[in-house]
C-alpha cells in the first residue's frame, strides 16, 4: 500500500499555472501533521511505507506506527522510522489497533483501498475518543483517475512509470489504484458518523500533462471551469481532516 508519489514538479509545467498551483502540497500535510503532535501520541502512518510521512527527528516524543499491505516497503523505511510494523491491507480490521491511536495519517493511500468505507471505518475503530485522520489522495473523477481504471493494469504501470518520470522496476512498485468512491458525493456518507469533518477538493492535475504546452492548456482550461464552479465531484485530489 505505499503511497502514490505526484507527478513531476510544477517548475516543469509547460504553460503558465494558475494560482491554486502554489501551494507545496507535501509540506502542508506535514505541517498538518505537526500541529496535531502531542508527546506520547500514537501515529498510525497508513501506507506510507518505505517513506514515513514525517521524519524521525520531527516526531517529539511520539510513537510512530507503521501500517503498510507490503513488509518490503516497512522494512526499506530508514532505521527508527517507525517503533511497530503492522502488515496488514486497510480494508481489513487488525483488532490489537483498536482505540491505540491518537492520529492517523494517510498520504496518497486511499485511491489504492477497497472497499473505501470498510477502510475507513476500520480508521475510526483505532482512533481514540477525540483522534483525527489526515488524509489526501487522489479524486477518482480526475483525467488520471479515469485513464488509469481503463488501462490494464500493465499497460497502466507503464503510462505512470512516464509521466511521473519513475522507473518501471521492483525497487519502485506502482500499486493498483481502485479510486473506490474517491469522489466528493460519494466521501461524505463515509464520514457522517465522525464527530467532524472537512473535505477539501483541489484541482491540480495540469502538471500530468508536461508532454505537451497544447494539452496542458486543454486540459487547464478544463480544470478551471470545473473548479471555479464548485464541482467538487471533479476535484483531481481531497485533503480530509476528521475527527472521531
Amino acid at each position: 500500500m505505499s503511497s502514490t508519489v505526484l507527478p513531476v514538479s510544477e517548475r516543469e509545467a509547460r504553460v503558465p499555472l494558475p494560482p491554486r498551483y502554489a501551494t507545496a502540497w507535501r509540506p502542508m500535510f506535514q505541517d498538518a501533521i505537526r500541529e496535531r503532535l502531542r508527546p506520547g501520541a500514537t501515529v498510525l502512518d497508513i501506507g506510507a511505507g518505505r517513506h514515513p510521512s514525517l521524519p524521525a527527528g520531527e516526531r517529539a516524543d511520539t510513537r510512530w506506527v507503521g501500517l503498510d499491505i507490503s513488509e518490503d516497503e516497512l522494512l526499506r523505511a530508514p532505521d527508527g522510522a517507525y517503533q511497530e510494523h503492522v502488515v496488514a491491507d486497510l480494508s481489513r480490521r487488525v483488532p490489537s489497533l483498536a482505540g491505540t491511536v491518537d492520529l492517523a495519517v494517510s498520504w496518497q493511500v486511499l485511491e489504492h483501498v477497497k472497499p473505501l468505507g470498510r477502510a475507513l471505518d476500520n480508521v475510526y475503530s483505532y482512533l481514540k475518543p477525540g483522534g483525527e485522520f489526515l488524509a489526501l489522495f487522489s479524486g477518482g473523477y480526475s483525467a488520471f483517475g479515469i485513464v488509469n481504471r481503463v488501462l490494464p493494469d500493465r499497460v497502466g504501470h507503464a503510462v505512470v512509470s512516464k509521466v511521473m518520470r519513475r522507473p518501471s522496476d521492483g525497487l519502485h512498485p506502482v500499486f493498483p489504484a481502485y479510486y473506490d468512491r474517491c469522489h466528493a458525493s460519494a466521501l461524505r456518507p463515509l464520514f457522517a458518523g465522525w464527530s467532524e469533518v472537512s473535505i477539501e477538493p483541489h484541482y491540480r492535475g495540469a502538471v500530468y500533462f508536461h508532454f505537451s504546452a497544447l494539452v496542458q492548456r486543454a486540459y487547464l482550461a478544463y480544470e478551471s471551469f470545473a473548479a471555479d464552479r464548485g464541482l467538487d465531484n471533479l476535484a483531481t485530489h481531497y485533503f480530509v481532516v476528521a475527527r472521531r
